[in-house]
């Protein structure tokens, strides 16, 4: 795979995070898109809050599948499910090969609702767990009944065996007790991903960030630990905090969390293997973004991908300013581009959440992505691989899928292993340090 900067790099993407509607039955403080009632936020960036139609979006969904085949999409909001025709939207990105997640706040799920999503090609959904208070997490949703909404979600999607991600925001309101919300999710809930999100100054979220800058590097240190404790049990990711690479290099540069975090996907995902669809069909590279390469009413999403000014300026870490663009770890971070567009107005300026002053680790070599990276058989004859071994590889999303092909073939040459099977393929599995993510 090439390495960042080089144009094959970023020739799709593979995981979109679409916004179908600004409708909401929360009102949560930190909403990057204010959604739900009336705008709060009087900028451009909110000025049109029409919606796609169905019709549109199916149009919408068979560009995604032309563009970015077997592509992870993201149906969120707003509240995804108070769309009449969300079942609709569903069954038409499954039926045309993508992996469809449903990021909602839980309110709407039934067992009735999580059966259909299932049946018709949900592959898992995310739901919100902000604190172990009730009262405090609601404080913060806005609505009474929040924290009842998800812990009653997720027991439902438990039942119907349909995995689900459980989404935190830290702040001042649970930064206390992170190591015992990611308890929660695992062994009460059953999560099988635990997301961090770092705030970015967004929509109403503009107004929120009261962590000091030592805070958040406490709680990165924490998570850490946290992420070694479940590993195998509950995946635990670090969201909107590229920077994360450099306590993991501080830590153990050679742990398999630290070389999947900076070689898989390269840092900061906006606008290299990642972007997202406002509900009026406005494209951007990450949905905290407001800044856009065109509506997808009016053009076409790989014209937008491959020539806005926006993707095309974002992928070039060269032109990265501060210490973002002197950063030994540039490559494998980038820093956080809606943080940096949300306090300084520039998407190239540098985050200024990191603390990290440039130079303290000797300059590492550029990495080679794996994200993204296309599943193919090895191209040196070393490595065979079954049907039933390649067929089983579809089950697994496809920005991933090539990262796991070529660490099946790294573990079958060391083990002096010819020809990948099912039976190779069962035994790798029971060694990783990650769980399943995603089921069928």
């Amino acid at each position: 795979m090439s390495a960042p900067g080089s144009s094959d790099a970023f020739a799709r993407p593979y995981v979109i995070s679409w916004n179908l509607t600004y409708r909401c039955n929360l009102a949560c403080e930190h909403c990057y898109l204010d959604a739900g009632g009336t705008p709060e936020i009087d900028t451009p960036a909110f000025a049109d809050r029409s919606e796609l139609g169905t019709e549109a979006c199916f149009e919408v969904v068979d560009e995604i599948a032309a563009f970015a085949p077997d592509g992870l999409l993201i149906l969120t909001g707003g509240e995804p499910l108070l769309r009449r025709d969300i079942v609709d939207i569903v069954r038409h990105a499954a039926a045309r090969g993508l992996w469809v997640v449903v990021g909602t706040n839980g309110v709407k799920i039934t067992e009735n609702l999580a059966a259909i999503l299932k049946r018709e090609g949900v592959r898992g959904l995310s739901l919100s767990l902000d604190a172990l208070d009730e009262a405090r997490h609601d404080a913060f949703r806005r609505v009474r009944g929040a924290f009842r909404n998800t812990v009653d979600g997720a027991t439902i999607l438990a039942r119907a065996e349909l995995p689900f991600i459980v989404q935190t925001t830290v702040g001042r309101h649970n930064a206390h007790e992170l190591a015992a919300i990611a308890e929660f999710a695992c062994d009460t809930l059953g999560a099988r991903v635990w997301n961090l999100y770092f705030l970015v100054p967004a929509g109403r979220g503009s107004h929120v960030s009261d962590l000091a800058d030592a805070e958040y590097d406490r709680v990165l240190g924490e998570l850490a630990g946290i992420q070694r404790r479940y590993a195998g049990r509950m995946l635990v990711n670090a969201k909107c905090a590229p920077h994360y690479v450099r306590v993991l290099q501080a830590g153990d540069p050679s742990s398999p969390f630290s070389k999947s975090y900076a070689g898989g996907a390269g840092g900061c995902p906006a606008g290299t293997h990642y972007l997202g669809i406002r509900p009026n069909g406005d494209v951007t590279p990450c949905p905290y973004l407001p800044e856009f390469g065109g509506n997808l009413r009016h053009a076409r999403l790989a014209d937008i991908w491959r020539a806005s000014e926006v993707f095309v300026r974002i992928r070039d870490r060269s032109a990265l300013g501060g210490r973002c663009g002197a950063c030994e770890l540039r490559a494998a971070c980038g820093g956080c581009r809606a943080r940096a567009y949300g306090t300084a107005g520039d998407v190239m300026a540098e985050d200024g959440l990191c603390t990290h002053q440039p130079g303290t680790f000797a300059p590492p070599p550029a990495p080679v992505l794996e994200y993204g990276a296309p599943a193919v058989p090895s191209d040196d004859g070393t490595i065979a691989w079954d049907a039933d071994a390649r067929a089983r590889m579809t089950e697994i999303p496809a920005f991933v899928r090539g990262m796991v092909t070529r660490r099946v073939e790294a573990y079958c040459r060391d083990q002096g292993i010819a020809r990948v099977t099912a039976a190779t393929l069962g035994e790798i599995r029971a060694r990783m340090p990650t769980p399943k993510l995603f089921s069928r």
